[in-house]
């Protein structure tokens, strides 16, 4: 990490935040085409070599009263939607010791999202973006992900709307898109809560959320299908999302997405930009943790959280854990923390459950929810 922070992230920082996030997954994606650069990525990793201990092992799905589908990762750091809006660096980031990566936002059609530039990034460790669902389309992500069929890397596909798409023609939408990757994708989230497409958010409410998820769930082949909510929502908001989770025996939720905090978004110049902030910085953590406390308060051990927000360290991830998330994502910190990041995560989780005598990740679930206030 020291080598990345002192030599390559100063260069890094002089570059466009886009560009160089495309040419790292570009990178990945060249190294994935032989066998011997593929096994060199481990290089790379934290320790020189991906990291593996079965007490990191986590099951997501099977909860909520439907036990017709789960998910197993060989650890809880997940790559978050965004990252991988192709599908084309699978291999790649499981290399580095992913446990898993959630491809997209996939919508219907191709869309080349909002203006440049649209996407921006703090030495500090936060960025902002405004990407808005920027997309080759289902059917070439689709075409991306079938290289993966033999490489049994656990991805899921996260579901988005074409902008021009109105309001009542959502599920729709969101059902072609669950339906094309239905015998490939290992689960779905609806990402409903993206701050860059303009009305995406009101798609929250109860009445439009259960129409779209139960959409989706008339297209799925038993896959788990998780919503992805905002930072923002206030909490009467974020228990009907709950309730829509339970009423249609989803698997669970993912909290939170990027926020529009404009007092957030100031500390770091950006008060007068669209779009939404995430990564390192401590308030915006801390409102992602209090939601998932909540979550878990109040469904229990009924729905599976996946937490993001400010994850890029074993701390902040062991945090998220201990508020109710059952694993994490991590999107911005991929760029902060560099290559080693689900290494330096993972070994840094096994090292304080040796500190705390805990047998297995999973012990540590929820053990401070209710200690977190809203």
């Amino acid at each position: 990490m020291e080598f990345y922070k002192g030599i390559v992230s100063p260069v890094l920082d002089h570059l466009d935040s886009e560009t160089m996030h495309v040419a790292a997954k570009n990178t990945l994606h060249l190294a994935e085409l032989n066998p011997v650069t593929l096994k060199l990525l481990e290089q790379f990793a934290y320790g020189r070599k991906r990291f593996y201990d079965p007490r990191l092992h986590v099951t997501l799905g099977g909860r909520n009263g439907d036990n017709s589908f789960h998910l197993d990762l060989d650890n809880p750091v997940m790559v978050g939607a965004g990252w991988d809006k192709t599908g084309s660096a699978v291999k790649g980031l499981w290399q580095l010791g992913f446990s898993a990566e959630e491809v997209g936002t996939v919508p219907e059609y191709p869309q080349p999202g909002n203006d440049k530039p649209r996407q921006f990034y703090h030495p500090d460790g936060t960025a902002l973006n405004r990407l808005g669902f920027n997309s080759l389309g289902m059917e070439a992500v689709y075409l991306n992900i079938n290289h993966y069929l033999d490489f049994t890397v656990p991805f899921g596909i996260s579901i988005g709307k074409n902008k021009w798409v109105e309001s009542k023609d959502a599920p729709a939408a969101h059902a072609v898109v669950a339906e094309r990757f239905r015998t490939v994708a290992y689960w779905y989230a609806i990402n409903v809560s993206s701050p860059n497409t303009p009305g995406l958010r009101a798609l929250q409410d109860k009445g439009p959320l259960t129409d779209i998820v139960q959409a989706v769930k008339e297209h799925r082949n038993n896959q788990p299908i998780y919503v992805k909510i905002a930072p923002d929502l206030t909490y009467g908001a974020i228990d009907d999302v709950i309730s829509v989770a339970m009423d249609n025996k989803l698997a669970g939720i993912i909290a939170a997405n990027t926020t529009v905090n404009t007092e957030l978004k100031t500390r770091y110049g950006w008060g007068n930009e669209a779009g939404g902030l995430s990564g390192n910085d401590p308030d915006f953590r801390n409102m992602s943790t209090k939601i998932i406390a909540h979550i878990y308060r109040q469904a229990g051990k009924d729905l599976d959280i996946i937490g993001i927000g400010g994850v890029n360290s074993a701390e902040t991830a062991l945090e998220k854990i201990k508020a109710g998330a059952k694993a994490v994502q991590v999107v911005t910190a991929i760029r902060e923390v560099g290559p080693t990041l689900p290494g330096r995560i993972n070994r840094g989780l096994i090292s304080i459950m040796d500190r705390d005598d805990v047998w297995h990740i999973k012990n540590y679930v929820g053990i401070n929810a209710h200690l977190i206030p809203h």
